[in-house]
Protein backbone atom coordinates (compact mmCIF):
# COMPACT_ATOMS: atom_id res chain seq x y z
CA UNK A 1 0.00 0.00 0.00
CA UNK A 2 2.55 2.26 0.96
CA UNK A 3 4.69 1.87 -2.45
CA UNK A 4 1.00 2.47 -4.26
CA UNK A 5 0.91 5.64 -2.30
CA UNK A 6 4.18 6.84 -3.21
CA UNK A 7 3.47 5.90 -6.64
CA UNK A 8 0.69 7.66 -6.97
CA UNK A 9 2.17 11.14 -5.12
CA UNK A 10 4.47 10.98 -8.14
CA UNK A 11 2.54 11.27 -10.54
CA UNK A 12 0.26 13.86 -9.15
CA UNK A 13 0.22 17.42 -11.16
CA UNK A 14 2.38 19.41 -9.01
CA UNK A 15 0.65 22.74 -7.75
CA UNK A 16 3.86 25.31 -7.58
CA UNK A 17 2.42 28.28 -5.11
CA UNK A 18 4.83 31.39 -4.81
CA UNK A 19 7.54 31.01 -1.90
CA UNK A 20 8.49 34.40 -1.93
CA UNK A 21 6.62 38.04 -0.94
CA UNK A 22 7.50 40.19 -3.88
CA UNK A 23 9.19 43.49 -2.98
CA UNK A 24 7.39 46.47 -1.06
CA UNK A 25 7.78 49.86 -1.89
CA UNK A 26 8.37 50.62 1.80
CA UNK A 27 11.32 48.35 1.09
CA UNK A 28 12.58 49.17 -2.05
CA UNK A 29 12.23 52.90 -2.32
CA UNK A 30 14.13 55.79 -0.64
CA UNK A 31 11.07 58.19 -0.30
CA UNK A 32 13.37 60.94 1.38
CA UNK A 33 15.46 61.01 -1.59
CA UNK A 34 15.40 62.29 -5.08
CA UNK A 35 17.05 59.09 -6.45
CA UNK A 36 14.68 56.46 -5.11
CA UNK A 37 16.04 53.42 -6.75
CA UNK A 38 19.20 52.58 -8.78
CA UNK A 39 20.80 48.98 -9.54
CA UNK A 40 23.76 48.44 -11.67
CA UNK A 41 23.99 44.78 -10.85
CA UNK A 42 27.39 45.09 -9.56
CA UNK A 43 26.03 42.94 -6.70
CA UNK A 44 25.91 39.97 -9.19
CA UNK A 45 22.23 39.64 -8.11
CA UNK A 46 18.73 40.22 -8.80
CA UNK A 47 17.63 39.93 -5.12
CA UNK A 48 16.06 43.41 -5.03
CA UNK A 49 13.70 42.96 -7.47
CA UNK A 50 10.53 40.61 -8.37
CA UNK A 51 11.08 37.88 -10.50
CA UNK A 52 8.63 36.16 -13.12
CA UNK A 53 9.53 33.37 -15.95
CA UNK A 54 6.74 32.44 -17.47
CA UNK A 55 3.35 32.36 -15.79
CA UNK A 56 5.64 31.49 -12.66
CA UNK A 57 5.33 34.74 -10.59
CA UNK A 58 7.44 36.61 -7.21
CA UNK A 59 9.86 33.89 -7.60
CA UNK A 60 12.06 33.47 -4.76
CA UNK A 61 15.47 32.85 -7.25
CA UNK A 62 15.90 33.37 -10.94
CA UNK A 63 16.60 30.50 -13.26
CA UNK A 64 19.51 31.20 -14.35
CA UNK A 65 18.99 29.68 -18.26
CA UNK A 66 16.15 32.21 -18.17
CA UNK A 67 17.37 35.47 -16.13
CA UNK A 68 20.90 36.14 -14.95
CA UNK A 69 23.45 38.79 -14.64
CA UNK A 70 26.18 38.94 -16.67
CA UNK A 71 28.75 41.22 -17.66
CA UNK A 72 27.36 43.75 -20.01
CA UNK A 73 28.73 42.90 -23.48
CA UNK A 74 30.21 45.60 -25.24
CA UNK A 75 30.12 47.74 -21.69
CA UNK A 76 33.56 47.66 -19.92
CA UNK A 77 33.40 46.58 -15.93
CA UNK A 78 29.49 46.78 -16.21
CA UNK A 79 27.13 44.36 -15.02
CA UNK A 80 23.79 43.49 -16.87
CA UNK A 81 20.72 40.96 -16.60
CA UNK A 82 20.43 38.58 -19.43
CA UNK A 83 16.72 37.79 -20.15
CA UNK A 84 16.06 35.08 -22.09
CA UNK A 85 13.00 33.34 -23.70
CA UNK A 86 12.89 30.25 -25.82
CA UNK A 87 9.98 29.86 -28.17
CA UNK A 88 7.83 27.03 -27.10
CA UNK A 89 4.26 26.39 -25.80
CA UNK A 90 3.70 29.05 -22.53
CA UNK A 91 7.24 30.00 -22.59
CA UNK A 92 7.12 33.76 -22.94
CA UNK A 93 8.55 35.82 -20.40
CA UNK A 94 11.55 36.63 -18.33
CA UNK A 95 11.09 39.81 -16.42
CA UNK A 96 12.51 41.65 -13.31
CA UNK A 97 9.72 43.99 -11.65
CA UNK A 98 9.64 46.82 -9.31
CA UNK A 99 6.67 46.85 -7.06
CA UNK A 100 4.02 49.46 -7.23
CA UNK A 101 3.32 52.46 -5.05
CA UNK A 102 0.18 54.15 -3.48
CA UNK A 103 -1.71 57.10 -4.77
CA UNK A 104 -0.47 58.61 -8.36
CA UNK A 105 3.09 59.90 -7.89
CA UNK A 106 5.01 61.73 -10.32
CA UNK A 107 8.21 59.74 -11.19
CA UNK A 108 11.12 59.54 -13.69
CA UNK A 109 12.79 56.31 -14.79
CA UNK A 110 15.82 55.22 -16.89
CA UNK A 111 16.90 51.92 -18.46
CA UNK A 112 19.54 51.04 -20.27
CA UNK A 113 18.22 48.23 -22.89
CA UNK A 114 20.29 46.09 -25.70
CA UNK A 115 19.20 44.07 -28.12
CA UNK A 116 22.14 41.68 -29.50
CA UNK A 117 23.72 41.95 -32.47
CA UNK A 118 22.31 38.14 -33.02
CA UNK A 119 18.84 39.07 -32.44
CA UNK A 120 16.56 37.83 -35.68
CA UNK A 121 14.36 40.33 -36.86
CA UNK A 122 10.79 39.22 -37.13
CA UNK A 123 9.59 39.44 -40.48
CA UNK A 124 6.50 37.05 -40.40
CA UNK A 125 5.11 36.07 -37.21
CA UNK A 126 2.26 38.43 -35.53
CA UNK A 127 3.45 40.32 -31.71
CA UNK A 128 5.77 42.55 -30.38
CA UNK A 129 8.75 42.23 -27.55
CA UNK A 130 8.01 43.91 -24.90
CA UNK A 131 11.33 45.01 -23.07
CA UNK A 132 9.91 47.78 -21.05
CA UNK A 133 6.68 48.41 -19.28
CA UNK A 134 4.64 50.00 -16.66
CA UNK A 135 2.03 47.85 -15.45
CA UNK A 136 -1.24 48.60 -14.05
CA UNK A 137 -2.45 46.83 -11.17
CA UNK A 138 -5.63 44.51 -12.16
CA UNK A 139 -9.27 45.76 -11.09
CA UNK A 140 -12.12 43.66 -9.67
CA UNK A 141 -10.50 40.79 -10.89
CA UNK A 142 -10.25 41.65 -14.39
CA UNK A 143 -6.58 41.42 -16.12
CA UNK A 144 -5.50 45.19 -17.16
CA UNK A 145 -3.06 45.95 -20.67
CA UNK A 146 -0.10 47.38 -19.43
CA UNK A 147 -0.63 51.37 -19.33
CA UNK A 148 2.68 52.15 -20.86
CA UNK A 149 4.97 49.65 -22.96
CA UNK A 150 8.38 50.11 -25.11
CA UNK A 151 8.36 47.40 -27.22
CA UNK A 152 10.52 45.43 -29.92
CA UNK A 153 8.26 45.01 -33.80
CA UNK A 154 9.88 43.87 -36.46
CA UNK A 155 13.00 46.18 -37.19
CA UNK A 156 10.92 49.36 -35.34
CA UNK A 157 10.70 50.38 -31.72
CA UNK A 158 7.09 51.12 -30.81
CA UNK A 159 5.66 53.10 -27.67
CA UNK A 160 2.05 51.41 -27.18
CA UNK A 161 -0.48 53.02 -23.97
CA UNK A 162 -3.39 52.15 -22.35
CA UNK A 163 -5.58 54.01 -20.08
CA UNK A 164 -9.00 55.66 -19.13
CA UNK A 165 -11.76 52.54 -18.61
CA UNK A 166 -9.80 49.36 -17.85
CA UNK A 167 -13.07 48.08 -16.98
CA UNK A 168 -15.26 48.36 -19.95
CA UNK A 169 -13.19 49.40 -23.66
CA UNK A 170 -9.47 51.07 -22.82
CA UNK A 171 -7.71 54.25 -24.48
CA UNK A 172 -5.35 52.30 -26.59
CA UNK A 173 -2.50 53.65 -28.69
CA UNK A 174 0.51 52.15 -30.63
CA UNK A 175 2.88 54.82 -32.04
CA UNK A 176 6.22 53.71 -34.30
CA UNK A 177 8.98 55.89 -33.57
CA UNK A 178 11.32 56.66 -36.46
CA UNK A 179 14.53 54.97 -35.97
CA UNK A 180 14.59 51.56 -35.97
CA UNK A 181 16.34 49.14 -33.64
CA UNK A 182 20.37 48.80 -34.18
CA UNK A 183 21.00 45.51 -33.00
CA UNK A 184 24.48 45.81 -30.88
CA UNK A 185 24.36 49.20 -29.38
CA UNK A 186 22.83 49.69 -26.13
CA UNK A 187 20.12 52.35 -26.31
CA UNK A 188 19.20 54.70 -22.66
CA UNK A 189 15.71 55.37 -22.08
CA UNK A 190 14.49 58.01 -19.85
CA UNK A 191 11.00 58.78 -19.06
CA UNK A 192 9.16 61.76 -16.92
CA UNK A 193 5.69 60.45 -16.26
CA UNK A 194 2.63 62.49 -14.17
CA UNK A 195 0.69 59.33 -13.49
CA UNK A 196 -2.87 60.52 -13.83
CA UNK A 197 -6.22 59.80 -14.98
CA UNK A 198 -7.12 63.48 -15.39
CA UNK A 199 -5.82 65.78 -17.98
CA UNK A 200 -2.88 66.95 -15.76
CA UNK A 201 -1.07 63.35 -16.57
CA UNK A 202 1.99 63.40 -19.08
CA UNK A 203 4.25 61.31 -20.12
CA UNK A 204 7.60 62.44 -22.15
CA UNK A 205 10.35 59.70 -23.66
CA UNK A 206 13.85 60.09 -24.52
CA UNK A 207 16.09 58.06 -26.46
CA UNK A 208 19.38 58.51 -26.51
CA UNK A 209 18.90 61.92 -25.32
CA UNK A 210 16.38 63.04 -28.09
CA UNK A 211 13.15 63.62 -26.93
CA UNK A 212 11.12 60.76 -29.34
CA UNK A 213 7.54 60.45 -27.35
CA UNK A 214 5.61 63.47 -25.54
CA UNK A 215 1.70 62.90 -24.66
CA UNK A 216 -0.51 65.00 -21.39
CA UNK A 217 -3.77 63.88 -20.47
CA UNK A 218 -4.83 60.81 -19.05
CA UNK A 219 -1.92 58.20 -18.89
CA UNK A 220 -3.72 55.37 -15.83
CA UNK A 221 -6.76 53.61 -15.31
CA UNK A 222 -9.26 55.57 -13.09
CA UNK A 223 -12.25 52.86 -12.70
CA UNK A 224 -10.38 49.72 -11.05
CA UNK A 225 -10.99 50.97 -7.55
CA UNK A 226 -7.61 52.51 -6.26
CA UNK A 227 -5.07 54.70 -7.00
CA UNK A 228 -1.72 53.90 -7.44
CA UNK A 229 1.57 54.27 -9.65
CA UNK A 230 2.45 51.57 -11.91
CA UNK A 231 4.96 49.62 -11.51
CA UNK A 232 7.96 48.91 -13.86
CA UNK A 233 8.81 45.93 -15.30
CA UNK A 234 11.39 44.85 -17.71
CA UNK A 235 13.42 41.90 -19.56
CA UNK A 236 11.14 40.16 -23.07
CA UNK A 237 7.22 39.58 -22.78
CA UNK A 238 5.82 38.00 -25.53
CA UNK A 239 2.23 37.84 -25.65
CA UNK A 240 1.74 35.48 -28.50
CA UNK A 241 3.53 32.69 -26.98
CA UNK A 242 1.23 32.87 -23.89
CA UNK A 243 -1.43 30.42 -25.12
CA UNK A 244 -3.98 31.34 -22.67
CA UNK A 245 -6.60 31.33 -25.22
CA UNK A 246 -7.40 28.28 -28.12
CA UNK A 247 -7.14 31.19 -30.70
CA UNK A 248 -3.66 32.08 -29.94
CA UNK A 249 -2.77 27.74 -29.42
CA UNK A 250 -3.61 27.55 -33.20
CA UNK A 251 -1.72 30.97 -34.04
CA UNK A 252 1.07 29.50 -32.32
CA UNK A 253 0.80 25.80 -33.80
CA UNK A 254 0.28 27.26 -37.62
CA UNK A 255 3.15 29.99 -37.35
CA UNK A 256 6.37 30.07 -39.36
CA UNK A 257 8.57 32.24 -37.06
CA UNK A 258 11.54 33.53 -37.94
CA UNK A 259 13.10 33.31 -34.24
CA UNK A 260 13.36 30.90 -32.31
CA UNK A 261 14.01 32.54 -28.69
CA UNK A 262 14.77 35.76 -28.00
CA UNK A 263 17.58 37.27 -25.83
CA UNK A 264 18.52 41.09 -24.45
CA UNK A 265 20.28 42.86 -22.10
CA UNK A 266 19.10 45.25 -19.09
CA UNK A 267 20.94 47.49 -16.74
CA UNK A 268 21.15 50.78 -15.08
CA UNK A 269 17.69 51.20 -13.96
CA UNK A 270 16.54 54.44 -12.24
CA UNK A 271 13.44 55.30 -10.73
CA UNK A 272 13.48 59.14 -9.05
CA UNK A 273 10.86 61.53 -7.45
CA UNK A 274 9.50 64.22 -9.42
CA UNK A 275 11.89 66.54 -8.45
CA UNK A 276 15.09 64.82 -10.05
CA UNK A 277 16.07 66.61 -13.42
CA UNK A 278 17.22 64.55 -16.44
CA UNK A 279 20.55 64.99 -15.89
CA UNK A 280 20.58 62.78 -12.96
CA UNK A 281 18.63 59.88 -14.09
CA UNK A 282 19.92 59.56 -17.49
CA UNK A 283 22.43 56.70 -17.76
CA UNK A 284 25.97 57.62 -18.72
Amino acid sequence: MKSVIKRLVLTLPCICLPLYAAPKAKDVFKLDQKILFQDDFQSGSVTRWGISEDDRYNLAANTPARLDVVDAPGLAGKKAVRFFVPRAPDSFRAEISLPHEQGFQERWYAGRILIPKDWVIERHSKGNDIVMQWHAIPGKGKATFPNLEISVGGDSWYIRRSFGTALENPTRSNDKLADPIQPGTWVSWVLHAKWSPKEDGLIRIWKDGKVVYEKTGPNVYGDIGVEYTPYLKSGIYHPEWHLDKDRKRAAFEADKPDALSKTIYGTDYRVASGAATYEEVAPK
